[in-house]
């Protein structure tokens, strides 16, 4: 049995887990607190799919430009939930148009992500407030990059708390051959851009990765085919990012009115994305960035994911 406690200084308290009442709740808590999810922003509830395929409950889209079907359960799920989410990953790759009408339609759509329709990605996302332990190994067989996310919610008073985990196997599965699942890695990154280019991306993640040792922050990074984000939890918190074949840029997790009064000298401050709420910052020198001039801003934005804003 898992107890939860709301320890300070002064009282510990007991949270009593309050289980939400019906799939549509959970549905409809998820659509409002989209972060819970990591950086996927959902553009489509409900998407019909026809009566043989059934509805899959939201469709979104992550910050590596891939299509995500969320399916959600309010009870324990078993491995039923599995055949069920690959119906709906089949239907989206074989129904492309579909996917990019709802797209076109959605006046949801993030900025600065742009989807390779004619080689679309899949992503699917299970969320339940607990999983079958057999369903991580077999999860892992689907042929689509997938991700089981456990969301229980507890409460105290009027006090809200949720344990939000993401679930993977113990084991690392053998390698597994399709279409859906490439193993990101630097090897890629020097495929599709370049010797120089995956040089200069590679020294600024590690660049950044420094700064993170400094602060002895637990961030760690992985490499996605589009950007390497390094982690609070399920959430990224700054992160190295390709804008093109060659070139790349640094995106941070700020509210804009914290970026009024910055004024680099060796950045520039190319947009932000109101979206993913994020600054985007592109280095004047590829070949030397002074990271050393935005470490601040790396620190305004591990506190604020890390204080839970």
């Amino acid at each position: 049995m898992q107890n939860l406690y709301w320890k300070t200084e002064n009282f510990t308290r007991t949270l009593v887990e309050k289980p939400f009442r019906s799939e549509a709740e959970l549905e409809k808590y998820i659509f409002a607190n989209q972060e819970l999810l990591g950086d996927v922003f959902i553009i489509y509830r409900q998407v019909r799919t026809g009566q043989r395929q059934g509805i899959p409950d939201m469709l979104g889209i992550d910050q590596d430009a891939r299509v995500c079907i969320i399916e959600l359960k309010n009870q324990l799920a078993n491995e039923d939930v599995l055949p069920q989410a690959l119906g709906y990953a089949i239907w989206a790759e074989t129904n492309p148009d579909s996917i990019k009408a709802i797209w076109l339609e959605s006046k949801l759509k993030p900025e600065g992500i742009e989807i390779d329709w004619d080689n679309l990605d899949i992503r699917v996302i299970l969320v339940a407030p607990a999983f079958k332990s057999s369903v991580p190994r077999m999860a892992q067989k689907i042929g689509y990059p997938i991700t089981l996310i456990q969301i229980r919610r507890y409460v105290f008073d009027e006090h809200e708390f949720l344990l939000v985990e993401e679930i993977e196997e113990e084991e690392k599965p053998k390698t597994i051959t399709t279409k859906g699942i490439t193993n990101w890695d630097w090897d890629y990154y020097e495929s599709e851009h370049g010797k120089e280019a995956t040089a200069q991306f590679r020294k600024a993640v590690e660049s950044i990765n420094a700064i993170v040792r400094k602060h002895g922050w637990n961030l760690p990074y992985n490499l996605n085919k589009y950007y390497t984000g390094f982690k609070f939890g399920n959430r990224v918190v700054f992160n190295v990012a390709w804008g093109g074949t060659y070139a790349w840029k640094v995106k941070i997790k700020l509210p804009k009115e914290m970026l009024e009064n910055f004024q680099p000298t060796h950045w520039e401050v190319q947009s932000y994305d109101e979206t993913f709420h994020e600054a985007i910052l592109k280095p004047l020198s590829p070949d030397n960035p002074d990271f050393e001039e935005i470490e601040g801003l790396f620190v305004k934005a591990y506190h604020r994911i890390a204080s839970g804003k």
